[in-house]
Order: structure tokens, then C-alpha cells, then sequence
């Protein structure tokens, strides 16, 4: 054989691998950080480290998790557009984060939602409830409705912050029970619950997450979950919408996002793992412990769902007139 001959079929060979190799630009690096936007800890903390290892075994690669506290997450969620598009940092982010928070500081934000992140998956989702103290006369929502109406000068309800889901929900819940009532901002879930069950505070709206426990404990009593439909890990609290009240559906949800600058190759690439990760019968039953229900959506849908969000509660908030500190 001679040298050209031999030359030609090395150059085709090589040709033919090439052609069947995989492109740097589709394949994920070999370590992903889960960033939050929030301390060690905390329910997303939480979410993140239980989420990194069923991941890291389906992408065989290496996944950890990157707190980045600081303004409700927006750090976070700011440092995500700056960030590798190489599919390497993902954010980890509630609805409180991605839709309440990009409404509220739209004129001011570094990024912009449409523009600067796409939707991987959703991860959980989780009603919002609404207690009293456990001492108090108010056993459902139509003794709620009465006593507000009845203590028109105490008639008031708190959250867990100014600008929160607890917030925002009291709006919608008093419209809907045509009660007018004020809103008492705390500084985070604890202080609240500990007014509630000191019977300092007629009523609270908070997760189930931060509820049940001290339902459970009987210090306060959870009324309802904010929602049409009973929550499946909490099959004997009843909802609003079994109770009479119609057109309250309200919860929050997590999920992951990337940069719009993510190649869609490895935007679907974590989102298939993801999509089985959530299945893991380990982590399903580390999240339900803590009440969280897994409630996985592809891209696709989460897209949607990000939108409805936004739309939602775009006009609760514009109503509210809240502007923030």
C-alpha cells in the first residue's frame, strides 16, 4: 500500500470519528453547581442538597450545591446571567423568587426574566394555609368570615414579610370572603407563628411547610389550605374550595433555571435527569417528610406555568399598590 493510499484512508478515518463524536458545546461539564439564593438550612437549601445526588449519579458528573444569599435571592438570580452558559451553574428558585420578586422590582432588577433565564423544570410544589390560634373560637372559614366581620377593629391577618406570598394572599382570601382586613408584616415565619400561638394574632397565612408542624403540636390550628383541592400529604385539612369559597388557588412552587444563553442540548440534557431524579424513592421520601410534594414539570410545561404565575399575580399586585422599602 502505498503512502498516499495509506494517508487517504488515515484522513477518512479520522473524518469518520470526528463526525461521531459529540460536540463540546453538547456536553455538560464535569462539575454543575446548584446555586440558592439562600443560606444553608433552608427549605431550598434543603431541596438542592436532597435533589444533587440522584442527579449527580444520572449525569455522571460531579453536582454540588453554591449558596449565594443576599436581597431574597436576587443575588443569586443576578449573578445566573453573568454566570458560564456552559450549563455548568443552575439556580435553584421559588415562585417567590423568579415571579413575586420580578414583578415587585421589575424597574430595578439587573436581569430580566423573559429575557435572561429559560425554565428547566419544576421541581415541588405546596399550598399556602391559613391558621389560628389554637385557642381561638374560629373553627373553619365561615367562622373566619364572621369573626372578621363581627371585630372589624381587630380584623387583620399576618405573614411571614411585606412583599411575600403570605402578603399577597390575604389580599386575594379577604376579596374572596368580602371581608376587609389589615395586614401585620413579620420579620420571617417564626416570629409570626409564636404571636399566633400566643393568641397575639387573630390569624396567619403562611406554607404548610412552616404551619403543620405547629398545627400538629397544637399550638395553632390550620383552617384551610389555600387551594380548591385537599393537598396530598395533608389529606385531613380541608381546602377553601370544598369549604365554599371558589376561585382561591394559591401555592407556591420551585424550579430550575439557566441562562437563555444555555445551549437547548444541555438545557434538555438536566432536565431528563431531573425528570427521573425526582422519581428517586429516597429523595420523594426526604421532601415528603418535610410536607413538600414533588410535582415535576419538563420545560415545556414549566414554561407555561411560569407564565400563568406571572399573569396571576400581576394584577394582585398592582392592585395591592405595595411598593417595597
Amino acid at each position: 500500500m502505498d503512502v498516499k493510499r495509506l494517508s487517504a484512508i488515515s484522513l477518512a478515518s479520522a473524518l469518520c470519528l470526528l463526525s461521531m463524536s459529540v460536540p463540546a458545546e453538547d456536553k455538560l461539564p464535569p462539575v454543575i453547581r446548584l446555586v440558592v439564593g439562600y443560606p444553608p438550612g433552608g427549605s431550598v437549601d434543603y431541596l438542592a442538597r436532597s435533589l444533587a445526588e440522584p442527579m449527580q449519579k444520572l449525569l455522571q458528573t460531579t453536582v454540588i450545591v453554591e449558596n449565594r444569599p443576599g436581597a431574597g435571592g436576587r443575588v443569586a438570580a443576578a449573578y445566573i446571567k453573568t454566570a458560564p452558559t456552559d450549563g455548568s451553574v443552575v439556580l435553584v428558585a421559588p415562585n417567590a423568587l423568579t415571579t413575586l420578586q420580578s414583578l415587585i422590582y421589575a424597574d430595578t432588577l439587573p436581569y430580566k426574566l423573559s429575557d435572561d433565564f429559560t425554565p428547566v423544570s419544576r421541581l415541588i410544589s405546596y399550598p399556602l394555609t391559613i391558621a389560628v390560634p389554637a385557642s381561638s373560637p374560629v373553627k373553619d372559614m365561615a367562622d373566619l368570615r364572621a369573626w372578621m366581620k363581627g371585630h372589624s377593629a381587630e380584623a387583620s391577618y399576618g405573614s411571614s414579610g411585606a412583599g411575600g406570598f403570605g402578603h399577597f394572599s390575604g389580599l386575594v382570601l379577604g376579596k374572596a370572603l368580602g371581608i376587609s382586613w389589615v395586614h401585620a408584616p413579620y420579620k420571617g415565619g417564626a416570629p409570626l407563628v409564636n404571636d399566633l400561638a400566643g393568641g397575639h394574632l387573630p390569624a396567619g397565612i403562611d406554607t404548610i411547610v412552616d404551619q403543620i408542624p405547629h398545627h400538629r403540636g397544637g399550638k395553632i390550628r390550620i383552617l384551610a389550605t389555600l387551594t380548591s383541592a385537599r393537598y396530598a400529604l395533608a389529606p385531613d385539612i380541608p381546602s377553601v374550595g370544598e369549604q365554599g369559597i371558589k376561585g382561591v388557588n394559591l401555592g407556591g412552587w420551585t424550579g430550575l433555571f439557566v441562562s437563555s444563553k444555555v445551549p437547548a442540548k444541555l438545557v434538555e440534557q438536566i432536565d431528563r435527569a431531573v425528570g427521573k431524579a425526582m422519581t428517586d424513592p429516597t429523595l420523594v421520601q426526604r421532601l415528603n417528610a418535610q410536607m413538600i410534594q414533588t410535582a415535576y414539570q419538563p420545560t415545556s410545561e414549566f414554561r407555561k406555568t411560569q407564565a400563568v404565575d406571572l399573569a396571576q399575580w400581576a394584577p394582585v399586585l398592582k392592585a395591592s399598590g405595595f411598593k417595597p422599602e
